[in-house]
């Protein structure tokens, strides 16, 4: 078996396996959306997906629609835009409400289009800062003092 190796952050020498060295072992695999692989020495790297929304319905049962806004750079006219995207996340204890403030994790499909699950729910004035906070990229002026 064929091994390469890899100068690690801590400038020690690791050696890995072929499948980890050429990709193989990152792809996911069984279904899953999350990808761990096993390092030498007992490492465990993780790679998941999370997001803050809103959320706009929950009239299904274990199901909410989570809206996740984003700041961008427009493709043509390089000004920041605001896009959303609807999710549909489940909801295993139907906890959350029209309105709430929610943070999503990627997670194993529950069903066709469901492939996040509700981490935490968040009411009030104090999550609606909290989600605009997310959004706010701050502005540096040009002039040179």
């Amino acid at each position: 078996m064929a091994t390469s190796s890899v100068l690690s952050p801590l400038t020690a020498q690791v050696k890995l396996a072929k499948s980890f060295a050429t990709g193989t072992a990152l792809r996911p695999s069984n279904g899953r959306s999350s990808v761990s692989v096993a390092a030498p020495g007992g490492l465990q790297v993780v790679a998941m997906k999370k997001l803050l929304g809103k959320v706009v319905t929950n009239s299904n049962d274990k199901t909410v629609t989570v809206e996740v806004q984003r700041i961008a750079p427009h493709n043509k006219y390089k000004k920041r835009v605001k896009t959303s995207k609807n999710y549909i996340v489940h909801d295993p204890e139907n906890k959350c409400k029209i309105g709430d403030v929610v943070s999503l994790s990627k997670c194993a499909p529950v069903s066709k289009r469901k492939s996040f699950v509700v981490l935490d729910v968040r009411t009030g004035q104090e999550a609606e800062m909290e989600l605009s906070q997310a959004l706010e990229i701050p502005f540096q002026s040009a002039v040179a003092a």
